[in-house]
């Protein structure tokens, strides 16, 4: 019975602090709530301090059993709860909407209302890292209206801050789509190298009937193949990319 209820307590206390703390941080209920169920265990490291605790006659052995055997009941069961978390997650949703509290997330039905002559948005960009936030600043530049979205909330405030319109949101977030300015959109561009993020986004889209094109980010041209199979317009190689404009600065007459 103590293994049964500290597990318990593990397997619901632990996804629910951790979902209170990352809404608190200003994380959506759907990355909160992924990730506390990914973490509902107790790792492999609470057995390696019970063994020294053991070693050192801080405990006894009956605690070191203790221990062992609620880390097996609750990695056991963690296990189909990751398994199963987006389907949990499409259970649990009414009910996580309090976790959304630490910052303002401005759809696009809220930007328009305040502003309501805003020009359409013509690309949308997700990932305000290195590569995607030079490609929103150039495309700006060269008169695009583009719209940013980015999983860091942090990165989202800062160009806000530098006058660009953006959105915290998660690209494998389900509900995403529907809080963006995809009316009048003629690209989405993933900057994400991850390969299932751009399929998962990819799919997403086409759910909600996206009538633009849809470009996706690879490091290696084994993904590149996947997602164009996959029905991308177009894939991103930055380093090939790069690589091909710096041989093309090399060799220009004017150098």
């Amino acid at each position: 019975w103590p293994a049964v209820v500290l597990s318990a307590f593990v397997l619901l206390g632990k996804p629910i602090m951790v979902v209170g703390l990352m809404g608190r941080m200003g994380y959506r209920k759907y990355t909160s709530a992924l990730t506390g169920l990914s973490l509902s265990q107790i790792s492999e490291f609470s057995l390696i301090l019970a063994a020294l605790g053991v070693s050192l006659g801080h405990i006894g052995d009956e605690v070191l059993g203790l221990i062992t055997l609620v880390g097996l009941i609750t990695m056991a069961v963690s296990t189909y709860l990751i398994l199963d978390s987006h389907m949990l997650y499409a259970k649990l949703a009414p009910a996580l909407s309090f976790c959304e509290r630490a910052i303002a997330h401005i759809n696009h039905k809220e930007m328009a209302d305040d502003h309501s002559d805003v020009p359409p948005v013509e690309v949308i960009v997700f990932g305000l890292g290195r590569y995607g936030g030079r490609l929103i600043q150039n495309l700006q530049r060269n008169g695009v209206e583009v719209f940013g979205v980015d999983f860091d909330p942090e990165m989202v405030v800062q160009w806000r801050n530098r006058g660009f319109r953006t959105l915290y949101g998660d690209a494998d977030d389900p509900e995403l789509p529907g809080l963006l300015p995809l009316d009048h959109a003629q690209w989405v561009v993933s900057t994400l190298p991850d390969c299932v993020l751009g399929l998962t986004l990819l799919h997403t889209l086409k759910s909600h009937h996206f009538k633009g094109s849809i470009a996706l980010t690879s490091h290696n041209q084994r993904d590149e193949q996947v997602l164009i199979d996959a029905g991308a317009d177009l894939v991103l190689l930055p380093f090939r990319d790069a690589a091909n404009q710096a041989s093309h600065m090399l060799t220009s007459p004017h150098l």
